[in-house]
């Protein structure tokens, strides 16, 4: 009987419908490899295959979400840890082999290679708490919404541009309903004209619009500036109203997802914590529980700025030192969460923030990009609170100065 080797290496290429699984020895030679249905009769087998190929088996992954939500679940269950390699440093690797093809067992190789000889580049992937995953699920969805309805007003006003110019400028469709209940009913100038003011701003009251005599008005002044009709001007109408009808469901469903969010967030142990440091919502603070998990990941302050795009990376190279420059590996949900919170609390007079903002803002000399700079510096000071805060599990305390409390304590005592 062939004696099992003490440890294999097992790399794994996710995909939607099937995964392809390739195991190395501690040589780099493949042992195994197998494609494997999505699904869980068919993993839990090769799961089984697998752990019978050596006594000890390090699992790797290139993806952490969607597909392998299922594969990941059945591994944790079954007390494995597998490892992350992140889609950046696994395209760096892959051009160390031969050959410009590529395919999913090449994929699942290269994996299991990276996870034979680069182990400390790969990242532990923990299970998430029930919490933190439905945030990042509702949160996906929530934001894939919005870009979708971003997508669609300028699909609208581009419709209605080429038709109503006045009418296009005359309202802000991405800030208000009322002006989409317009659209609903009248597109065009001449059946804006034929209605009137008065039975305009009835039609619209009646369906619930805030400020419908002022829409009613700013409608029949465009509409009296433009006479002439266009061509194609009722099937451009009708397709102007169909989308003003889906940009209006979506504004509701927008509603009712993020009051969902603001549930699940009130359920999360840290979200005092976070919306007590100012410049943090609702909506921002659950981006930022989401995207840190557990703060456990991060050892230090340091770290979790480096993974948010708060830390400049050195480009040193003999003689030429001090150079830094801008990371381009972090995660964007965290580096949105500080950069949009810091920038908030800038603006608020009289506090750290506003001061070191515009101690910032006026050393730099280079008027371009200097806001911004700025912001990031500003940025970079609450990642370390943030940090403490949710490591301590303490409140934020704008007046709290550690070196005069400790003075004090020590004079009390």
């Amino acid at each position: 009987m062939t004696q099992r080797p003490p440890q294999v290496w097992a790399g794994i290429d996710v995909g939607k419908g099937h995964h392809w699984i390739t195991v190395v020895d501690a040589d780099g030679d493949p042992l195994w490899n197998r494609k494997v249905i999505n699904s869980e009769p068919d993993i839990i087998t090769v799961f089984g295959e697998v752990m019978d190929t050596a006594e000890h088996v390090t699992w790797a992954v290139d993806l952490v979400d969607g597909p392998a939500a299922l594969l990941l679940g059945i591994l944790a269950n079954h007390g494995q840890s597998p490892r992350y390699v992140t889609g950046s440093k696994f395209a760096a690797f892959k051009k160390s082999f031969s050959g410009q093809g590529k395919s999913d067992l090449k994929d699942s190789y290269v994996i299991a290679e990276f996870a034979r000889c680069l182990r400390r580049q790969t990242v532990p992937v923990p299970a998430p708490p029930r919490i933190t995953k439905e945030l990042t699920l509702i949160l996906s969805h929530r934001n894939g919404l919005s870009v979708e309805r971003t997508r669609t007003i300028n699909r609208m006003r581009a419709m209605l541009t080429s038709i109503f110019p006045e009418l296009e400028r005359s309202f802000d469709f991405a800030r208000s309903d009322g002006p989409l209940v317009l659209l609903s009913g009248y597109q065009t100038p001449a059946a804006i004209r034929r209605i009137g003011e008065s039975r305009l701003t009835a039609w619209l009251a009646k369906r619930g619009v805030r400020k419908a005599a002022t829409i009613a008005e700013k409608a029949v002044t465009a509409a009296k500036a433009q006479d002439s009709a266009i061509g194609g001007e009722d099937l451009a109408a009708e397709l102007v109203a169909e989308l003003a009808q889906k940009i209006t469901q979506m504004n509701v469903r927008l509603k009712e997802l993020e009051s969902k969010i603001r549930e699940i967030l009130s359920q999360h142990p840290q979200t005092p914590v976070v919306l007590s440091m100012p410049g943090f919502g609702e909506l921002l603070a659950a981006e930022l529980l989401a995207a840190i998990g557990d703060i456990s990941r991060f050892p230090s302050a340091g770290r979790l700025a480096v993974a948010s795009g708060m830390a400049p990376v050195s480009r040193d190279s003999g003689s030429n030192t001090g150079n830094r420059q801008r990371p381009t590996q972090y995660s964007r949900p965290l580096q949105r969460a500080f950069f949009l919170s810091s920038q908030s609390s800038c603006l608020t007079a009289g506090t750290w923030e506003r001061e070191m903002y515009l101690r910032k803002y006026q050393g730099y000399t280079h008027d371009r990009g200097r806001h911004k700079k700025a912001v990031i510096a500003v940025a970079r000071q609450r990642v370390s609170i943030l940090w403490a805060m949710l490591r301590d599990g303490r409140l934020y305390e704008r007046e709290y100065n550690p070196r005069e409390k400790a003075a004090d304590e020590a004079q009390a005592s």
